[in-house]
């Protein structure tokens, strides 16, 4: 047992010493799942108090509609800009997709033509993989093969950029490096704070952060979620070129408890 655990403890500090050295410092976001993991299971996740209420009126609003959370608000932004709304993007660092796949149907990929935010060449740079058909798997139970669901992956990188010009040139504006930090409703709109003292005033506030938002941590106080899903993928090239992929693989039960994981398992590549 003595030996067992003098492995596990070089391995973790080789895996600490090679993940310091990965640009973007992965070792401390991996530190903060582990400490968010915990508060989960031990119900000790704080609950921000960022939104509050005031009964004056505000009057006038510098914009019809405020979103924060960049990376999904520029989808919804860029829609209601070149709708003639007034929209204000709130990001708290610098707005552009990550070196990954998201995963979408074509069916759904061409809302963004019907919304004219993307033409049809655009569309097709934007697609980086496609298979047909796609898994779902799980221990004990036959596989479902699924054809034309999530079988597109995106390029992040070409379509935040392309989506992000086509919000500016419509009149949106775009405010980088500028996290939200507390919100005042009032009768007729509300009046957002950031972490830069910036203030916008708005008729509507629109929450594109995520489950870790502090809107919804209010909003939910210290609920937990219905359940986890931690992904495991990879992005890797020089492979045959894949004719499937998955859905979702798991090698593990499938149970709604904070005791198991279900972990996919990623089986194709980026290109």
């Amino acid at each position: 047992m003595k030996l067992v655990l003098l492995l596990i403890e070089k391995i973790m500090s080789l895996t600490e010493q090679i993940l310091s050295q990965i640009p973007g410092n992965p070792l401390e976001g991996l530190r903060r799942v582990a400490q968010i993991w915990q508060q989960l299971r031990e119900n000790k996740t704080p609950i921000p108090q960022t939104v509050k209420t005031e009964a004056q009126s505000l009057g006038n609003c510098d914009w019809n509609i405020v979103i924060c959370g960049g990376t999904l608000g520029i989808l919804i932004g860029a829609t209601l800009t070149k709708k003639g709304w007034r929209v204000a993007l709130l990001e708290r660092g610098i707005l552009k997709g990550r070196i990954q796949e998201w995963n979408i149907s074509r069916k759904e990929l061409e809302t963004f033509i019907e919304l004219n935010l993307l033409s049809s060449e655009e569309l097709e740079t934007a697609i980086a993989t496609e298979y047909n058909p796609a898994r779902i798997s799980s221990p004990d139970r036959p596989e479902i093969l699924v054809k034309d669901a999530l079988n597109i992956g995106v390029d992040p990188v070409y379509l935040l950029e392309t989506l992000k010009q086509r919000f500016l040139e419509a009149g949106g504006q775009l405010f980088e490096h500028t996290a939200y930090t507390a919100a005042t409703i009032h009768p007729d709109g509300l009046n957002i704070h950031t972490i830069n003292g910036q203030s916008f005033t708005t008729r509507l506030l629109l929450d594109a952060k995520g489950h870790f938002s502090p809107i919804v941590q209010q909003a939910r106080q210290g609920k937990k979620p219905d359940g986890i899903c931690l992904v495991v993928g990879t992005c890797a090239t020089g492979h045959p070129k894949n004719h499937t992929g998955d859905i979702f693989a798991s090698f593990t039960p499938i149970q709604n408890q904070f005791d198991t994981l279900s972990v996919p398992s990623g089986q194709r590549g980026c290109q």
